[in-house]
């Protein structure tokens, strides 16, 4: 306890001194900004060209074009600068501008058909200052606005990294998927922290994400960076495995309207429309959208007795039904539409002296989703997902709050709640996010030293009416965090980032270093040293979890057949001092579990060859985690203890029916697959437990390899292949209890699996493009449901063609050849779907 307050002590030190210095020397260094404005267009057709990526070069500043080709950077320092415009298919760019401080300078760049400089691509995630994507460090994947506008019509966004290496994408229905980076997924996966414009939209129960909660279309959300690997020092407890950074356009960025239409397979629709423009002096941005989606043919089927197939005879047994064994559920799922009636609307201020205050919300209302969690399927009858975010920005501080809810809560069949299908109860959820957050940064004048300092507070309030926890919760995260980049040599460049977080939901303190070293021989080439620590506080569901499980157990009756028994046998009537009733199978969660800790190492390659054509990346890890948390388990958690008879079957009287009530409880074809279950409460009563608990050490290795390859200006070739491996290193339980078997410690991660992807693109005019993805199979262990999952193999495709100068087309087809396959065990089994779209803008 005295060296974690020591160290408390020096991470609170450390940060608050990077305030103040960022703080006091801001005045002192800063020369002013101003705002950078501008067209791209096309040199032979004159049209404006949109998803360019342009960046300032040396400050990380950056924006990507709308659809007109128009792009606004605010905050630009004053001086001489140089812009850099990137897009595939163009050659790259450079243009060199005054940017006076308080005033608005314009520039307008007409690109030449060629090739894409790759090393010139900005990332922002990877540290907390933007950086080109051969200097990050960190592994990264990026999926440009040019990539969101090809894919965009699925409206599935997890599915746009299924094919980066070293990512784990699983689907189960329609927006049911789970985003995890170098193993250990699970269902309803929160080991990947997933940041919009800074607002973790995050679940407050369960804190993992509900992917229907996005209230605008995947084309409207600008650029997606994935950094793969521990980011707790940068961004906290749930940037386990990963960080997915969501940056969306400002007003000034999409001026304009669009309206889209897309449908198709699985009687899918879908209806969109945005309007963006600024003012005549340029001083206010707006912008809103609206948009409704439906999927009416869902992959999900229900799974009650009546659907098995085949015989299906015990009621607590698995039986089979798309796949098996899979146990069976109290309730059908409802088959109506899969729906989300989403919108938002953002306004932006523009000041003279290039600062930025930003003011937006947004509403999300979805039904009838399927979640596969730990306690079984969970079908959403109806949430309400509201949010809003007020920024202001200036060259040197950034101030924000942000708020996020969540709204299923309404009692009765017809309300906005939940039910869980494995035991038909009706499951309840009203929670808030608070956030208030303020950052600063400090750059020395040859830009070789960079200090980024901040300090935040969250305040979570959780109430599920006692349908999830019995009490409702509410705490606090207070956090503090700093991060120094120097480079010390023209080759040589460091980052060192420390952050400290207090948790009052289970008085945790944690402290999250992070230290980098990247060697770049030259601007084409880096050699990245990282050690990580992260962490992983549990949740609410962890930690205070109490609902049904499945239907309640009538050992009242098998008491009475027992007594009868014996008195057929022996002719004595044996009144036994059992005191069975009514049993429910109930997940509990575990008050004292620990932070699950991570500590990582990583050596990663990024290379741009061939003439700026192919850019390659090699990351090789390795991380030790202790303090696992296990999915929901039988006799792991301490405080309920295996049934044993009562003390009174010691004596030689009832001494020789004590084995026929184990063996009624342990062979009844009917009890026989829930009895490792059944636990003594602290009260003395009975009921059948799933629960919670720390197991060990397991470590994990992997290697994750990925070319980009541009065989001519518009014509893309990307390969990559991802290994991993893993090894329990100890499985005892912490508090004590009974060590944890390791077939259910696995990671629910393909040992090898990999992708292949070749795109034509043409901007503004045609593209297509066909991805393959190769996994084998694997097994699967997360709550209710284990098993295995086959390998398999899927084909999809892209295209698009601009009709019209304000009208596209475009289509997507996933798993072209219907090859039907289940990507966790528990999901549903997937199969083709096509859908295509229609974007008219003017």
């Amino acid at each position: 306890m005295g060296i974690d307050r020591t160290l408390g002590c020096v991470a609170s030190c450390l940060a608050a001194a990077i305030l103040a210095a960022g703080g006091f020397a801001a005045p002192v260094l800063a020369q002013g900004s101003g705002r950078i404005i501008g067209t791209v267009s096309d040199a032979d057709t004159n049209e404006g060209i949109a998803n360019v990526q342009v960046s300032v070069e040396g400050s990380g500043l950056g924006a990507v074009t709308g659809q007109r080709g128009t792009f606004t950077i605010a905050n630009v320092p004053a001086g001489r600068q140089t812009l850099v415009f990137n897009i595939l298919g163009y050659d790259a760019e450079h243009e060199t501008v005054t940017v006076d401080h308080g005033q608005t300078t314009t520039a307008d760049v007409a690109l030449v058909e060629g090739f894409l400089e790759m090393g010139a691509i900005t990332v922002i995630g990877a540290s907390r200052s933007p950086s080109r994507i051969v200097d990050a460090p960190a592994a990264v994947a990026v999926v440009s606005g040019e990539e969101l506008q090809r894919k965009a019509a699925h409206g599935q966004l997890p599915k746009l990294f299924a094919d980066k290496p070293g990512i784990d994408v699983v689907q189960s229905g329609i927006q049911d998927f789970n985003i995890n980076a170098r193993g250990y997924n699970s269902s309803l996966n929160r080991r990947v922290l997933v940041l919009q414009d800074g607002i973790d939209r995050s679940l407050g129960f369960l804190q993992a994400q509900e992917w229907t909660a996005l209230s605008m279309p995947l084309d409207d959300l600008g650029r997606l960076d994935f950094i793969r690997g521990p980011g707790s020092a940068l961004y906290g407890a749930n940037a386990f495995s990963g960080v997915l950074n969501i940056t969306t356009p400002s007003p000034g960025d999409i001026i304009g309207t669009k309206v889209a239409l897309a449908g198709g397979q699985r009687e899918s629709g879908r209806f969109d429309i945005r309007h963006a423009g600024v003012t005549v002096n340029g001083r206010w941005g707006y912008k809103g959208n609206v948009g409704y989606s439906s999927v009416g043919n869902t992959f999900s089927e229900s799974r009650t007795r009546v659907d098995a197939v085949g015989a299906c005879p015990a009621p607590q047994q698995a039986c089979a039904f798309e796949y098996g064994p899979l146990p069976v559920e109290a309730a059908p799922i409802d088959e109506d539409a899969v729906t989300s009636l989403y919108g938002s609307a953002r306004v932006d201020r523009n000041f003279s002296d290039g600062s930025v205050w930003t003011l937006e919300g947004g509403m999300t209302h979805t039904e009838n989703e399927i979640f596969v969690t730990g306690i079984g399927r969970v079908q959403v009858n109806g949430a309400d997902r509201p949010w809003a975010r007020t920024q202001y920005g200036a060259d040197r501080w950034t101030a924000m709050a942000w708020y996020s809810g969540r709204r299923s809560d309404d009692a009765g069949e017809d309300g906005d709640n939940q039910t869980s299908l494995q035991s038909g109860a009706e499951l309840r959820e009203k929670s808030d996010i608070y956030h208030a957050e303020i950052q600063t940064n400090w750059a020395s004048n040859d830009g070789r030293f960079l200090l980024v300092g901040g300090a935040s507070n969250r305040w979570y309030a959780v109430d599920t009416d006692g349908s999830l926890m019995e009490e409702k919760h509410d705490d606090t995260i207070t956090s503090l965090f700093g991060q120094a980049e120097y480079q010390f040599h023209p080759l040589w460049n460091t980052l060192f980032a420390l952050r400290y977080d207090r948790f009052t939901v289970n008085d945790a303190e944690e402290i999250a270093p992070k230290a980098a070293l990247v060697f770049s021989p030259s601007p084409d080439h880096s050699l990245r040293f990282t050690f990580n620590r992260a962490y992983q506080v549990p949740n609410y569901s962890e930690l205070f979890l109490s609902v049904a499980a499945g239907p309640v157990v009538p050992l009242d009756q098998v008491e009475l057949g027992l007594e009868a028994q014996i008195a057929q046998q022996t002719g004595q009537q044996i009144d036994l001092p059992l005191n069975f009733g009514p049993t429910p199978i109930r997940a509990r969660g575990n008050d004292d579990l620990q932070v699950e800790e991570l500590a990582g190492f990583e050596v990663g390659y990024k290379g741009v060859l061939v003439d700026g054509r192919l850019f390659a990346t090699v990351d090789v890890y390795s991380n030790e985690i202790d303090d696992f948390v296990t999915d929901l388990l039988p006799r792991v958690n301490a405080d309920f203890r295996p049934f044993e008879l009562p003390l009174a079957f010691q004596s030689p009287q009832l001494a020789p029916f004590g084995p026929l009530v184990i063996a009624a409880l342990q062979s009844n074809p009917q009890l026989q697959a829930i009895f490792p279950l059944l636990s003594i409460l602290p009260d003395g009563s009975l009921e059948y437990v799933v629960s919670y608990a720390n197991a060990g050490e397991v470590s994990e290795q992997g290697v994750e390899m990925g070319l980009t390859f541009l065989l001519a200006p518009s014509w893309e070739l990307s390969a990559n292949y991802t290994y991993f491996d893993f090894e329990i290193q100890d499985t005892r339980t912490d508090p004590p209890g009974n060590e944890v078997p390791e077939e259910e410690l696995l990671p629910n991660t393909p040992k090898h699996k990999g992708n292949l992807g070749i795109v034509y693109n043409e901007p503004e005019r045609f593209h297509a493009g066909i991805d393959l993805h190769v996994q084998e199979a694997f097994d699967w262990a997360a709550g209710v449901f284990a098993g295995r999952v086959p390998g398999y193999a899927t084909v999809s495709l892209t295209g698009g063609w601009q009709v019209t100068d304000n009208a596209r087309l475009n289509l997507v087809w996933t798993n072209v050849l219907n090859k039907e396959h289940f990507q966790l065990y528990g999901g549903s089994v997937l199969g083709s779907r096509a859908i295509g779209g229609l974007t008219f803008t003017f």
